[in-house]
């Protein structure tokens, strides 16, 4: 059993257990002490897995004893790349995750390469891929083989498969909390009862276990994807705010690369029926994209801009930025991010280039709450800090994460939307925090009633044009709609009418 627990409830869920196939691993950070092995009990090279025959023409990388040289190289699939030891240590060359090497199991010397030698591997498949000095697993480098080589993926389908999943029934609270602690029962449920049925579950399971499911449901994704392919899309639900697309998206681009990724997103994302699950969907395409360069914002980024429309662009630079939170804030199964720091509330995006400083702010309060110890105010004041351009999405990120720690509790929520400043700043904050209570139909309650106690006009205008919005998207039926519209107060029932129109526009 693996167990997980989320040092901090922020904006989502914080124990990532990544699949061993998927291409989001850095070996620089091992997750304890390793024993260095001595050198006479280390196999040679030539017993293990002998090296290809090398091409004195290939490109090289120098291990020094402290560091590869270059500690990034790009290349053509297809292309040998020379690992020459030119320290007096042994080297041995092997693929993420340490001590598995299972992201890339051929590339693998599976024993010492001794000093003045060298060991040489093809990278055929496109792809981030990092590596370690077994021996010595803090050190590593990244080799990136993109281009026109390589195998072609074929066209991606998506089928949904012709089976009838079982209805869960009776539930223990054993296999609520086992839903999020144990891998295993996860993808027996997945297979047994489907994607949407477990996910629900998932959600079911916060009443019994203090965690918040998205990112568990990343891992329920990336399972449903293992299972059932593209179909995983059609089959997943939006419980624990889409995290299970936001998984399948993160296996399909580890299986699949990015050679055909105009095509495999509108193949993914065609299930989505309405512009707030498209966001989800394209949004979940970011995920996939930051986890598949291994956290290298400055590859994954330019790769949302081939999304077809500026608001996927936005949507799919959502999706990176928080990935790369996520990603700093486990540190698990070699997740690592070289793009926060402790002390910097607004590091990256700062150094980010100018078009993607603005959708960065739409996660960076969730690395903010870290940077001063969930003091909400400091958090605020930062966003106050951003360029004016930034406001909105600062704010309404700050809005994400005060719903996130609400839950159930709006006077608490409208009190720390009080520490923005006032005006359409604290506005902002108040749409996140109503938004953040009503990711799925569950969600109503709490939604409705953060709006009736919001007491300043001009922000319970916003609250409630933003949850009838919602409402709009999450209910699938006029009837739900209209029941919801009901327990409104008739003098924004009337918008309810307003937003239905522009669904039907």
């Amino acid at each position: 059993m693996t167990t997980r627990r989320n040092p901090l409830r922020i904006a989502f869920a914080l124990p990532l257990l990544a699949l061993a196939v998927l291409a989001c691993s850095s070996g620089e950070e091992p997750e304890g002490p390793l024993a260095t092995p001595t050198p006479t009990a280390v196999p040679t090279v030539g017993v293990a897995n002998p090296s290809e025959a090398v091409d004195p023409n290939a490109p090289q990388i120098i291990y020094t004893g402290i560091g590869f040289v270059p500690k990034r190289l790009d290349i053509e699939p297809g292309t040998q790349v020379r690992f020459v030891n030119a320290s007096d240590q042994p080297l041995w060359p092997a693929s993420n995750i340490h001590p598995t090497h299972a992201i890339l199991p051929e590339l693998d010397a599976k024993g010492a390469v001794p000093p003045g030698e060298t060991w040489a591997f093809t990278f055929k498949t496109r792809g981030f891929w990092r590596f370690h000095n077994h021996l010595a697993p803090e050190i590593g480098g990244l080799v990136v083989a993109l281009g026109e080589g390589g195998p072609t993926p074929v066209p991606l389908v998506l089928e949904v498969p012709d089976r009838e999943f079982e209805t869960p029934n009776e539930i223990s609270v054993d296999d609520y909390v086992g839903l999020i602690e144990d891998d295993v029962l996860l993808a027996r449920f997945v297979k047994r009862y489907g994607p949407e049925h477990t996910v629900r579950l998932l959600k079911e399971s916060e009443s019994y276990i203090e965690v918040d499911c998205h990112q568990r449901a990343h891992d329920l994704g990336r399972t449903a994807y293992e299972e059932f392919g593209a179909a995983a899309f059609a089959l997943s639900g939006h419980e624990c705010q889409a995290g299970s697309f936001h998984g399948a998206t993160e296996a399909l681009f580890a299986s699949r690369g990015t050679a055909n990724l105009e095509q495999d997103v509108a193949t993914i994302c065609a299930v989505a029926d309405n512009p707030f699950f498209r966001h989800q969907c394209i949004h979940g395409v970011g995920h996939g994209l930051m986890a598949w360069t291994t956290y290298e914002l400055h590859d994954a980024l330019p790769l949302c801009d081939r999304m077809p429309t500026e608001m996927d662009k936005g949507s799919c630079y959502s999706g990176v930025f928080m990935e790369n939170i996520v990603g700093g804030l486990t540190g698990l199964m070699g997740h690592v991010t070289n793009y926060l720091k402790e002390d910097d509330p607004h590091f990256p995006c700062d150094i980010v280039d100018e078009q993607y400083q603005v959708p960065c702010y739409f996660y960076q309060t969730s690395h903010m709450i870290n940077v001063f110890d969930r003091d909400f105010s400091k958090v605020a004041q930062a966003c106050a800090e951003t360029p004016p351009a930034a406001h909105q999405n600062c704010f309404q990120s700050y809005g994400r994460d005060v719903g996130n720690v609400t839950r159930q509790d709006p006077a608490t929520a409208i009190l720390y939307c009080s520490y923005a400043p006032a005006g359409q700043n604290r506005v902002y904050c108040i749409e996140g925090a109503a938004q953040d209570r009503f990711w799925e139909k569950s969600g109503a309650d709490d939604a409705l009633a953060m709006c009736a106690m919001v007491e300043n006009e001009g922000e319970k205008d916003a609250c409630y044009w933003t949850i009838i919005v919602r409402a709009r998207d999450v209910f699938t039926t006029k009837q739900e709609f209209d029941n919801f519209c009901a327990r409104i107060d008739p003098q924004w029932r009337k918008w309810c009418a307003t937003a239905e129109a522009q669904l039907s526009s």
